[in-house]
């Protein structure tokens, strides 16, 4: 991941988000300093993420989560955890699930009972773009409904944040990590020798790796994923999905053959650009299609390309 600084470190014309927010590609989460535009900026992931799970995807999250709970024998009448719920969470939690952030088995049976709690007050407990629920989230500065799974800008706008009404990630489906490592190139052991050609065709490209093909709203924890019907981000407290993106190797890495190819044979190779917009694009799609099949209740999986 770049810092702000160093992703306006390119050459203007082809990085200068200020002056043309839209007209170039980009390829990092960096800090967005226009609150005035935060919402609406073409680098913001959480924000195309929110607005395409709540258009065309929001059939995915709109469910009657309360009797698919109940169907599951996860909850009681009062929506608190039944023993199947407990012992599937007490025999899924990995003796090492706690390493990096300290958390317990029971911080994770807290997050689920948190979840619960939401989900208890309607059948649209956890649909996104709900707002009617009563009381809101007790957060001081936040006062009067605001719509569910909306991103938390700063203390005074923007949503509740990411543990409302479950904990929930908005999940690039081209990682990062995968670019910058296979294709961008990071000079790591086994990784792709770093190309800052490479870079500023892939920018010139208008590809933006935030955009709203190459983003999906995850839960973060298992149990929840397990009700929502989608794969968890990265559950335990653990920060990677280190399978899911190891996955993407050589797809993308094949990317980088034919760029640098190109690059090789034309000093200015203009119809490359188109090239590389459609197969990223169609490759975020056909990521989705995969991350909506993966087996609920359990971390995103290795995909086949």
């Amino acid at each position: 991941m770049a810092s702000s600084d160093n992703h306006l470190a390119w050459d203007p014309k082809t990085l200068n988000h200020t002056d043309r927010p839209s007209g170039f590609g980009c390829l990092w989460r960096h800090t967005l300093t226009d609150n005035a535009g935060w919402s609406s900026h073409p680098c913001n992931h959480m924000s195309n993420g929110y607005k395409v799970s709540l258009a065309e995807r929001s059939a995915l999250y709109n469910k009657d989560h309360q009797k698919i709970a109940q169907r599951m024998r996860l909850v009681g009448e009062d929506f608190g955890l039944r023993s199947k719920a407990l012992k599937r969470t007490w025999r899924r939690f990995p003796d090492s699930a706690g390493s990096k952030r300290k958390l317990t088995l029971s911080d994770f049976f807290k997050k689920a009972r948190s979840s619960l709690y939401w989900l208890s007050r309607g059948p649209e407990g956890w649909h996104i773009g709900a707002k009617h629920l009563s009381p809101v989230p007790n957060q001081r500065l936040k006062i009067g409904g605001r719509p569910q799974f909306q991103p938390r800008q700063n203390n005074l706008q923007g949503g509740y944040g990411a543990f409302y009404p479950y904990e929930h990630n908005y999940h690039h489906l081209i990682p990062i990590g995968a670019v910058e490592e296979w294709v961008v190139g990071n000079g790591s052991p086994g990784g792709t020798t770093r190309s800052d050609q490479v870079v500023k065709i892939i920018l010139i490209s208008r590809w933006n790796i935030n955009n709203e093909k190459n983003m999906i709203l995850l839960p973060q924890q298992e149990f929840e994923s397990l009700i929502v019907g989608l794969p968890a981000h990265c559950p335990w407290g653990v920060p990677k999905h280190a399978v899911y993106q190891a996955s993407l190797e050589d797809r993308l890495r094949k990317l980088r053959k034919m760029i640098d190819k190109e690059l090789r044979q034309k000093e200015h190779p203009k119809e490359i650009k188109v090239a590389i917009l459609n197969d990223l694009n169609a490759l975020s799609e056909t990521l989705l299609e995969q991350v909506k099949t993966m087996p609920a209740g359990a971390q995103l999986t290795a995909v086949i390309l």
